[in-house]
């Protein structure tokens, strides 16, 4: 699937849950492939997976109920927010 969405060199790529019900090994493996795709390409992801994101974000942007809550460099928002609804679910205590 990634394949086919770099195959026409687009200047952006959209991931939906890249990693979803993966295993492990197999969701390393496309983390790597994220890493090395975003020198290259801007790529957004979706994703529930604070892990996965603090591993290959640059950037995050927080989003509840259809609403843009924080948005800044990914170290910032996972270490200190300036929203209190972000700290609140980047630290599990809400979602």
């Amino acid at each position: 699937c990634i394949a086919r969405a770099i195959a026409n060199q687009p200047e952006i790529l959209l991931m939906d849950e890249p990693c979803a019900a993966l295993d492990p090994l197999a969701t390393l493996r496309i983390e790597d492939l994220i890493i090395g795709l975003k020198q290259r390409y801007t790529i957004v992801i979706v994703t529930h997976n604070m892990q996965q994101a603090a591993r290959v974000s640059d950037f995050t942007a927080f989003m509840c109920m259809g609403r843009l809550v924080e948005y800044g460099p990914t170290t910032k928002i996972f270490t200190r927010p300036d929203n209190k609804e972000t700290e609140d679910y980047v630290t599990g205590k809400f979602g």
